[in-house]
């Protein structure tokens, strides 16, 4: 089950619990971190964590959210976006 948004910054992974947005993550790794941006960025940097904090891109997390029956919308891209989720 997806609870929460994560961002990657090189072997940092930020995570946040839901209500967040990736942007919040992104702001704290910035001020509370200390991390040089840009934060999240490229492909696959972006993406979600389960109830066992493992990191899945968006894609991947989709896949999740959709089989433990999470998703809000009716997202035809297949990758996962928290307003999918909250």
């Amino acid at each position: 089950m997806i609870v929460g948004v994560a961002v990657k910054k090189g072997d940092v992974i930020i995570c946040l619990p839901k209500p967040n947005r990736h942007h919040d993550c992104i702001k704290y790794g910035a001020k509370v971190l200390g991390l040089s941006t840009p934060i999240g960025a490229g492909a696959g940097n972006q993406g979600f964590y389960d109830t066992k904090g493992t990191f899945f891109n968006r894609e991947e997390a989709f896949e999740i959210a959709k089989e433990n029956n999470q998703l809000l919308n009716h997202n035809v891209s297949k990758v996962l976006y928290s307003e999918d989720l909250w």
